[in-house]
């Protein structure tokens, strides 16, 4: 019996103490209101906002004409300086943008024709045999078929030179070259309507 006496009073204690521990946890204990005011009493709050239009107000009335006078000639003394932009950005149409955008393709274009029969020249003056004992300044006309791989499919003579010999060293030059290399860097549109059939003047002296 007194074992189970003291095993009541433990598990009694035990039960206060876990019971504390809970309320506790809980805020049970917490007397402190959760919520505190700042301000005891209230305070009364005036818009400053109206009292200084209440009072600009108020000056500008007590302005005499006099002093009205003189702000106006102040302002048209001291005029108020604008900047727009507008006249520094140029008035560009739409058409002139399709003109200057067209012009600039020719040129471009214009530019590549010249650069790729000089090619064309050189290659044909680099594989030329100048016959023995032909007078300078001969000229032939030779029309060349090309294909787009820079091969030369044909060879004719157009206008002679009224030297045989001549004529045939010009048509043994392009048989040497056979294939121009750089065919493969020229666009096909440009290929198509200029390098397809070529008509070269052959004046190598």
């Amino acid at each position: 019996m007194k074992i189970n006496q003291i095993y009541l009073e433990a598990s009694f204690i035990s039960f206060i103490i876990h019971a504390s521990i809970i309320l506790y946890l809980l805020g049970f204990f917490y007397n402190e209101s959760k919520q505190t005011s700042v301000l005891s009493k209230p305070i009364e709050v005036n818009l400053l906002f109206e009292e200084r239009v209440i009072a600009k107000e108020q000056v500008n009335q007590t302005l005499e004409p006099n002093e009205t006078k003189i702000d106006n000639s102040l302002s048209e003394i001291i005029p108020d300086k604008t900047i727009s932009f507008d006249s520094f950005i140029p008035t560009v149409s739409l058409n002139d943008l399709i003109a200057e955008d067209k012009l600039i393709s020719k040129e471009s274009q214009n530019n590549q024709v010249e650069q790729y029969s000089s090619l064309i020249i050189s290659s044909i003056q680099s594989a030329w045999r100048k016959p023995i004992n032909i007078q300078d300044g001969l000229v032939c006309d030779l029309r060349l078929s090309i294909n787009k791989n820079g091969r030369i499919i044909n060879v004719n003579l157009i206008r002679s030179s009224g030297n045989l010999r001549f004529d045939n060293s010009a048509l043994k030059a392009v048989q040497r070259v056979e294939t121009f290399s750089f065919f493969s860097d020229i666009p096909y549109s440009l290929y198509n309507s200029n390098f397809k059939s070529v008509v070269i003047t052959f004046n190598p002296t």
